[in-house]
């Protein structure tokens, strides 16, 4: 029995031992391709996979390894293992320009000619946003978005009842300065008083000549003839008193007019409303914009020139314009440049050596079956003769 045991035992041993290297030398043949795939893949760049995009296909001698898919045969599943890949340092990660900074300098070239030629895009000369000049509530919107408004037309009515009260009294204080400014009663009755001191005085004068006892009653005459005298002047500054008051109530009432005008707000020129930003009813307090205004008279087209353009050539320079009108036509202008910015866009050394410069053309606008061609935005090329 105890032999049996031991033999048993014994054919247990080997079966775990035989086992045992069955597993390890099945593992080994298993890593052995991941292992030579390894060493191939550094001495040689990897072939383009059919499983994806390569990142790189040319070898560096600065490289970094990625894991990527590979098949294992002999019935093993898709595993993920560390496969070595090519990849350089240049073309890992595209560069990209800074924020702030433009992809690429815009389109600009020379003709043969010598015209400096770039691209372009038009900008309003009147563009502004119109806003409250006063707290207040918007009783009235006379105007919407695409309405063409003329120079002083009322657009916005904010609310200007109190205005009104404060310029009725106004007015009224107005008037009653104005009457009393213009009463001289005051001074006619000040000569008179001092008219009849004087005839009283002198009658007191003769009967002083004549009775000594009459000195006192002669002295009181005097004193009131010069009193009379004195009364006359009161009442000439009294009234220039009240003529000053004219004055200051006349001021009163150009300030509630002003109050009044602050609260109607008109059209500083010929345009078209852009954009609403308020309703009726709204409340607005001073300065907040309640609309945009634009003009279509007239264009700005604006664009870039590089200091390799000699800017101090530009300024008064005879221009083309060339716009694209969208109806599959162009239209041409002639101008003149009017402005060349005296300082380059952004701000400190560019890496390229490049700086650039904003000019501008001012051109008209046309006309085409009584509506405007033009619009803000629109692109547009401008060729440039250089002053010599």
């Amino acid at each position: 029995m105890t032999q049996k045991v031991l033999v048993a035992l014994s054919l247990l041993v080997m079966a775990v031992s035989f086992g045992g290297y069955f597993w390890q030398s099945k593992k080994i043949e298993v890593r052995t391709p991941l292992e030579s795939a390894a060493s191939s893949s550094k001495a040689a760049p990897s072939p383009p996979s059919q499983d994806g995009p390569e990142l790189a296909n040319a070898p560096n001698s600065n490289q970094e390894t990625f894991p990527k898919l590979v098949q294992i045969d002999r019935g093993q599943s898709d595993r993920v293992v560390p496969t070595p890949i090519a990849l350089t340092q240049t073309n890992l990660i595209p560069v990209l320009p800074a924020v702030g900074q433009a992809a690429s300098v815009p389109a600009l070239e020379a003709t043969q000619d010598g015209r400096l030629r770039y691209k372009a895009i038009l900008s309003f000369v009147n563009d502004i946003k119109v806003v409250a000049q006063t707290d207040g509530i918007i009783l009235d919107i006379l105007v919407d978005e695409g309405s063409a408004v003329a120079k002083d037309t009322i657009m916005i009515q904010i609310d200007n009842r109190l205005a009104v009260a404060e310029r009725e009294v106004a007015s009224k204080e107005l008037e009653s300065a104005k009457l009393k400014a213009e009463d001289d009663s005051q001074i006619k009755f000040s000569v008179a008083s001092y008219e009849v001191a004087t005839s009283v005085f002198n009658r007191s004068q003769e009967l002083f000549a004549k009775v000594v006892e009459a000195q006192e009653e002669w002295e009181k005459k005097r004193l009131e003839k010069i009193k009379a005298g004195f009364q006359i002047d009161v009442s000439k500054r009294e009234q220039l008193i009240a003529q000053a008051a004219v004055g200051v109530n006349e001021a009163k009432v150009n300030a509630s007019n002003v109050q009044l005008e602050l609260r109607t707000i008109k059209a500083p020129f010929t345009g078209v409303v852009a954009s609403m930003q308020k309703e009726r009813y709204d409340w607005v307090k001073a300065g907040e914009e309640i609309l945009r205004l634009v003009s279509l008279d007239k264009f700005r087209v604006k664009g870039t020139v590089r200091i390799a353009d000699s800017p101090n050539t530009l300024e008064g320079a005879r221009a083309n314009v060339i716009i694209p009108t969208g109806t599959g036509k162009v239209e041409r202008l002639e101008g003149v440049v009017g402005f060349v910015s005296p300082e380059s866009q952004g701000s400190g050394a560019r890496n390229d050596g490049t700086q650039e410069y904003t000019v501008w053309v001012e051109i008209p606008n046309k006309q085409v079956g009584g509506k405007y061609l033009f619009r803000g935005a629109m692109d547009a090329i401008v060729e440039i003769t250089p002053n010599p």
